[in-house]
């Protein structure tokens, strides 16, 4: 599996590709929570105080946003992409 963060989650995770455990067969929720277990810094970025992913995150599963799948209870398939994308302004 291959994760992506872009913008200004990629300082608090140190790169574009953070490494993590979370393996097939695992949900995309579980994935968050490795993330925000290791880099702390990312709750306030990416879930509300009940642990929610905020609206203003894109979770994109192999090119298709989770809020159209099983949103973090989508199951990750063996060889899936992952980006995960913060509001990002520009002009």
């Amino acid at each position: 599996m291959r994760v992506r963060v872009y913008a200004t989650l990629r300082p608090i995770v140190g790169g574009a590709e953070p490494a993590v455990e979370t393996q097939a067969g695992q949900t995309v929720r579980d994935l968050v929570n490795e993330m925000v277990a290791h880099w702390p810094d990312l709750r306030a970025e990416m879930l509300d105080g009940d642990g929610n992913l905020l609206r203003r995150i894109s979770i994109m599963l192999n090119g298709r946003n989770i809020i159209y799948l099983d949103r973090l209870e989508t199951v990750i398939p063996e060889g899936a992409k992952i980006d995960i994308f913060p509001p990002v302004g520009g002009g």
